[in-house]
């Protein structure tokens, strides 16, 4: 009877190192899922930011195009 109750310790020792184990590697997957969404989120706000600085640099391009076009033919 004592080596029953030795291996039910055991096993409740084990499924309590499985238990803590399980939580430690969920509260990392959720640390990481917040850290990419986060990364994420960065990215696209400056991908806003270039595509803004873009269309500013690509209007102003037109502009002076249309300028020296105008040079250009007078």
């Amino acid at each position: 009877m004592d080596s029953v109750k030795a291996a039910l310790e055991r096993l409740n020792r084990a499924v309590d190192r499985l238990e803590h184990a399980a939580t430690g590697r969920e509260a990392r997957a959720s640390r990481r899922e917040q850290d990419l969404t986060q990364a994420l989120d960065t990215a696209r706000a400056e991908r806003a930011t270039a595509q803004a600085a873009a269309d500013t640099v690509s209007q102003r391009l037109e502009v002076a195009i249309g300028r020296l076009e105008q040079v250009l033919e007078n």
